[in-house]
């Protein structure tokens, strides 16, 4: 949770800042955020397949496959990294046309994207790195990395975006640099930490696999859809409020970033339970996995209405920290408002398909990941937009609350079936 915590601050902090220092840029990197997400969604997947396979591996004490995984969980990150740096920078002119007619705008975001594509290297090989941590039961290391680079961002940013003795002020540009270069400190750490500090799995070079590789993709498939579509569904819904004004892009804009703060103790949790369940189902432990599951559960749904509260009670004051206008203020504070009833439903569409990834039941992972993110959120929002702008930001609360419906009935139907625990031992 914490190391989450601090990777969160990366992109509200460069909000933060451009927002004081030029207000176009503050719609720059709303529209710059989608992509930003697509990227952290493969990188995570990635990481996430890799920690899985790991840790049914160390469950069924094959260190040798689990060694094997971690090696190829880095050459697929790689891949992923030249796959972006290509196709990527190619798309970004069409992409932001698509978005807005501003083209102080559009400059602003080509400039903080190009930056953050080119050196994306870092956070591919970072999550991959930080995940074998993860499943070796190693989270403090991951956490002090990662809060020594987000501390190094909050220095830098400033820093290059406003200029300080012999470095230039460099707007926006300079919060895109200050994010990449603390992005590589964190990821030096971590991948140094794999190869030769730790001591559970033996990591060295050797013949890529083809079958691991695909292994891996297919694991972490679920981990990707869940972000990627988060992308996708963002640009969607871009598309819909720029219908009403910048104010409601904006407002989109600054929820998902206050959202990712907010999520911060699911996903850790996500990121906690995941490995001890993937390591109890090796070992036919399913007791043990069911607990983990119904305590994180508690502990999630817990922190998520605390978060719906301070939403609807702090509206104002949370829209000031971003330098939010009388006009933001206005569309801004319903939005927050109406948006955040849907929290507490995260904890069900979160954890519970983390029990579906990590015992192998990829199918309804990915159901439920298309029904949030494809068949329900933009073509509802689509329709509703038809009634106002109010209207629209109902769309978060009523597709969460039916992927979430959905979502228990699979689990229901595990629990009473092949993972019942109570056709095994008492463990």
């Amino acid at each position: 949770m914490l190391s989450l915590l601090v990777q969160s601050l990366y992109n509200i902090i460069d909000s933060v800042y451009i927002s004081h220092y030029d207000s176009n840029g503050l719609t720059a990197l709303s529209l710059a955020f989608p992509v930003q997400t697509l990227i952290t969604a493969v990188a995570s997947g990635t990481g996430a397949g890799t920690n899985i396979i790991i840790a049914k591996a160390l469950g069924a004490n094959d260190k040798k496959n689990a060694s094997s995984t971690a090696f190829n969980g880095f050459v697929l990150s790689l891949i992923n990294w030249s796959f972006f740096v290509i196709i990527g920078i190619l798309i970004l002119e069409p992409y932001f046309s698509i978005f807005t007619a501003n083209t102080e705008v559009a400059s602003l975001g080509l400039k903080y994207l190009n930056i953050i594509l080119l050196f994306s290297i870092a956070p591919f090989t970072e999550n991959v790195a930080v995940r074998i941590l993860q499943a070796t039961g190693n989270t403090i290391l991951p956490m002090i990395f990662q809060s020594t680079a987000a501390l190094l961002n909050l220095i830098l940013d400033p820093v290059f975006i406003w200029g300080f003795g012999v470095i230039p002020a460099m707007g926006i540009s300079g919060a895109a640099i200050a994010t990449v270069l603390s992005q590589f400190l964190s990821a030096t750490l971590a991948v140094i930490t794999v190869f030769f500090k730790q001591t559970v799995l033996t990591v060295s070079f050797r013949i890529p696999s083809f079958n691991l590789i695909k292994e891996i993709f297919v694991t972490g498939l679920p981990s990707v859809l869940g972000m990627a579509l988060v992308s996708a569904y963002i640009s969607g819904l871009n598309a819909v409020l720029a219908r009403f004004s910048e104010d409601a892009v904006s407002s989109l804009g600054i929820y998902y970033k206050l959202q990712t703060f907010l999520l911060i103790p699911t996903y850790g949790l996500n990121q906690g339970v995941t490995p001890i369940m993937g390591f109890n189902y090796g070992a036919k432990k399913y007791k043990r996995m069911w607990y983990t599951l119904w305590y994180s559960l508690a502990i999630s749904t817990v922190t998520l209405v605390a978060g719906t509260l301070c939403f609807c009670l702090f509206t104002r004051e949370i829209l000031l920290l971003f330098h939010a206008s009388d006009s933001l203020m206005y569309t801004g504070i319903p939005a927050l408002r109406i948006i955040s009833t849907s929290f507490p439903f995260f904890g069900l569409t979160i954890l519970m398909p983390t029990l579906f990834q990590s015992t192998g039941y990829i199918r309804q992972n990915i159901i439920i990941t298309l029904l949030r993110e494809v068949f329900l959120l933009v073509p509802i929002a689509w329709a509703f937009s038809h009634f106002g702008l109010i209207y629209t930001w109902l769309t978060f609360p009523i597709s969460e609350s039916i992927a979430a419906f959905l979502t228990c009935y699979y689990t229901y139907v595990l629990f009473r079936g092949p993972l019942a625990y109570r056709r095994l031992s008492p463990e």
